[in-house]
């Protein structure tokens, strides 16, 4: 480059790298932006909040404490809620006749507590029913940083390798362009110059200046959001939009990160060190999905026991992924028959891998894996009819619905056990394992991790969950829906009773003389004429109450007469039942048809069959026919519409008939399920409900018998 000849050239490049760097930290900058956006949009459907909260709250809660604070004196000055009170100054409060200086000063502090402990307990939520301003703010931040997403992290990632370095040189280059500057410069300072803006041309000509133009295209084809169109994108999309506000800024929201409860720190830092590919994974995983694939990774043999719908499939489809990104070709997935096609689906949906379904002893499709590679899809009961080469290994080994194998003697289990040694690395997933007896348990890790499960079963009969969960933190991780998910919709249960006719009452009371508990449990269902059925009538009611409120609906029952039963009831506006006939695919197709049906569309499942491996998020009021014995049996249907990506509060109805079966069950339910909540299902009280399960029906049988026979028919209309 001339000196003299090409000073021009040299001030068209300081004013190009100029316009770069700008656009360059413009573009990285909108991360904070977007971050500033979201607080104030989340500060103020808080303060909505809290201002609803405080405002259900009457105004003599300030006298919780019994302090003989004059309520009355507050309502005639029109202070009915607490809302209006913590509005109030202190100068307020006293000029509120029969309210004194010391009794306004114990009014304000006493305001001010109730006001700070509503706002600790609150959690912000974004919701269809609720579209206030705030929240469309909140959700208008989330699709920009969606659609910035992309050209913000090139931008930062330019701005850090390049900026420092760019502007030194640049400052360095600048003499040149100048006219009188430059003719009393020193010739060493000369060359430095030239020099300078020869290393700027090059970075514009070379991999900085494609780089940057690639950022620039990519920000400027963003799609331009509006307050219509994004609540429409965030019906269908709405789990994207929660993983983007997370990564927004966790802090923004002030809410505690308990990805990694029960694990020890240096655990935690040894996970968070795990590189993590994720160019090909098509989702935005939230934070503690990231921790729980590095996790995964890090860990090489572990048992994921997330609580169902916290995604715990796309976690090891991430795993999967960035193991593909290191090198790694082969994976294989085995499930219960039911989830096949869904599992096919969302690998296909979040990731490049080629599948392959092997159903059967297909020996075809297991040479053709073995081949191509990618991720193999197949069942518990098809691993016994196909073999792999004695020498043939693969990455990883994903069991889903783990528990299936508890059984050491099991065909399935020796057939798992073969394909483990196999594996590099192996994952077994169950949303509930806790449910089962620490033995199971123990065995379950020991397909694992032996050295530990040798030390937990010294420890079964401990009451100590921490130090249980300690020991178990190298092998098993386990995070639950209040630990993770602010954004639920709130989840509303309530016990329909029902009063019986005389029909329903007699059809009863031969159930209970012939000692017939499945017959028993079918109360009110088995009547015959469904106009005689209280719990028929009240079903329709909530049907129509939810199709009038824009909702659809599950309902679920464990006994097939009964789901014939409401199809019959409901006529056209049910689908098909999903039972355990149906197969994986056609259960995949209701439900498709039922996502896509309008509203008030009802979903019949048998709930042994529709409470494993359907997302049903479409659905937000679901109905037990009758309660179910084993709580986790009522959680697991639940859990298919209330999980991640829930739009509304769901709506639980459990039907239930007054003094019958019903009442005994849901007695019996809530005392299992306190045992299950409080981590000591596997203690010796939780082995003991175990072995009562047998004598459970011979109990409530012989409970039902003495009561009727101590009771007189009732008075009840035909």
């Amino acid at each position: 480059m001339a000196i003299q000849r090409d000073r021009q050239e040299i001030r068209d490049i300081l004013k190009l790298i100029e316009e770069f760097d700008a656009n360059v930290c413009d573009i990285a900058s909108q991360a904070s932006i977007q971050q500033e956006a979201a607080a104030e949009a989340l500060k103020e459907l808080s303060r909505q909040g809290l201002g609803a909260v405080l405002r259900g709250m009457d105004v003599e809660n300030i006298n919780r404490d019994r302090l003989g604070i004059r309520v009355a004196s507050l309502r005639a000055a029109g202070i009915c809620n607490m809302e209006q009170l913590c509005a109030l100054s202190v100068d307020q409060i006293n000029d509120i006749k029969g309210i004194g200086d010391e009794a306004a000063w114990l009014i304000y502090t006493l305001a001010g507590r109730i006001r700070q402990e509503a706002s600790a307990g609150l959690k912000v939520r974004v919701s269809l029913d609720d579209r206030s301003e705030a929240a469309a703010s909140l959700l208008l931040t989330a699709k920009t940083a969606m659609e910035t997403d992309n050209a913000v992290r090139q931008a930062q990632a330019i701005y850090a390798e390049y900026h420092d370095a760019l502007r030194a040189a640049y400052t360095a280059a600048k003499p040149a362009a100048g006219t009188l500057r430059w003719l009393f410069t020193s010739a060493e300072k000369k060359k430095e110059a030239v020099d300078a803006a020869l290393y700027l041309y090059g970075l514009l000509t070379g991999d900085y200046g494609e780089r940057v133009r690639t950022a620039i295209s990519a920000y400027d084809a963003r799609a331009i959001p509006d307050s219509e169109s994004v609540w429409e994108d965030f019906r269908h999309n709405s789990a994207a939009y929660y993983a983007q506000l997370d990564r927004l800024d966790r802090a923004i929201s002030a809410r505690i990160d308990n990805s990694y409860s029960g694990l020890p720190e240096e655990l935690v830092r040894a996970v968070e060190m795990q590189p993590l590919y994720l160019d090909s994974l098509h989702a935005v995983l939230r934070p503690y999905q990231e921790f729980g694939a590095r996790y995964i990774l890090r860990q090489g043999k572990v048992l994921l026991g997330d609580e169902m719908g916290l995604g715990k499939t796309v976690q090891a489809i991430a795993a999967m992924v960035s193991l593909k990104a290191m090198g790694a070709s082969h994976f294989m997935v085995v499930c219960p028959a039911s989830v096949l096609v869904n599992w096919s689906r969302e690998i296909r949906k979040f990731s490049d891998l080629p599948v392959t379904v092997i159903r059967g002893g297909d020996l075809t499709a297991a040479r053709n894996w073995r081949e191509h590679g990618g991720a193999a899809v197949t069942t518990y009961e098809s691993i016994s009819r196909f073999s792999l080469p004695e020498d043939f290994r693969f990455s990883m080994l994903v069991a889903d619905e783990a528990h299936y194998v508890k059984n050491p003697a099991a065909i399935r289990t020796q057939a798992l056990l073969i394909l483990r040694r196999k594996a590099e690395r192996v994952l077994f997933m169950t949303g509930t394992p806790l449910e089962n007896r620490v033995d199971e348990m123990c065995f379950l890790i020991s397909c694992l991790r032996a050295d530990i499960a040798g030390q937990i079963k010294e420890m079964k009969y401990i009451s100590s969950a921490p130090q249980f969960r300690e020991r178990l933190a190298p092998v098993y991780l386990r995070r639950t829906r209040d630990d993770v998910l602010d954004e639920l919709p709130a989840l509303i249960e309530k016990e329909e009773w029902c009063e019986m006719g005389l029909a329903e009452w007699k059809q009863y009371a031969l159930s209970v003389a012939a000692e017939n508990f499945m017959a028993m449990r079918q109360v009110s269902w088995d009547v015959g004429d469904l106009s005689k059925s209280s719990k028929a009538k009240r079903l329709l009611e909530l049907c129509d109450e939810a199709k009038a409120d824009g909702r659809k609906i599950i309902v679920f029952s464990y006994f097939r007469e009964t789901l014939r039963a409401v199809q019959q009831l409901l006529g056209k506006r049910a689908l098909d039942p999903i039972t355990g006939s149906v197969s994986p695919a056609r259960r995949q197709e209701l439900v498709d048809a039922f996502t896509a049906a309008e509203d008030g569309t009802v979903l019949i499942c048998q709930v042994q069959a529709g409470g494993t491996g359907l997302n049903i998020q479409a659905a937000s009021v679901i109905i037990f026919c009758e309660p179910q014995i084993k709580p986790s049996i009522e959680n697991q249907a639940v859990s298919r519409a209330y999980r991640m990506g829930q739009l509304r509060s769901v709506l639980v109805h459990r039907l239930l008939c007054d003094n019958t079966v019903d009442e005994r069950i849901l007695e019996l339910l809530r005392e299992k399920q306190d045992i299950f909540d409080s981590f000591a299902e596997e203690s010796t009280v939780g082995s003991e409900y175990v072995k009562a399960e047998k004598s459970i029906s011979a109990a409530i049988i012989q409970m039902e018998k003495e009561r009727l026979a101590a009771e007189e028919a009732p008075l009840l209309p035909e």
